[in-house]
């Protein structure tokens, strides 16, 4: 295993959020994650120098090699550090399917974010 853990930052308040990254928890990593709920952590999360706004309109993440990700690469750098889910990560990045679904991604985030009270940010 690497030294330095992934860090992954998510909307915890966000019902559909929330329960994917539970799930992915619950599976043995291949590489270590820290999972960083963006309203549970927000101390934490300010040393890293990101937005909560630009935290809630995608998810983000910072690999071991420090560097930050976000939107549907950030789900081939979960999937690719777990069990199982790794043969996923290959294989979108085999057939190089990572444009196609940031291309879903960017609309699903817009929509998600314009739905969710909790993402106004005063």
């Amino acid at each position: 295993m690497n030294a330095q853990p992934h860090v992954v930052f998510y909307d915890d308040s966000c019902p559909l959020c929330d329960a994917e990254i539970e799930h992915y928890k619950k599976i043995k990593p291949v590489h270590d994650i820290d999972w960083l709920g963006i309203h549970a952590h927000w101390n934490t999360i300010q040393s890293y120098g990101l937005s909560k706004e630009t935290l809630l309109r995608r998810i983000h993440a910072i690999n071991s090699d420090g560097t930050v990700v976000s939107g549907a690469a950030v789900f081939v750098l979960i999937w690719g550090s777990l069990r199982y889910y790794n043969r996923l990560a290959w294989l979108v990045s085999k057939l190089r399917l990572l444009p196609i679904m940031e291309f879903f991604y960017k609309y699903f985030a817009a929509w998600r974010y314009r739905k969710n009270q909790h993402c106004k940010i005063n």
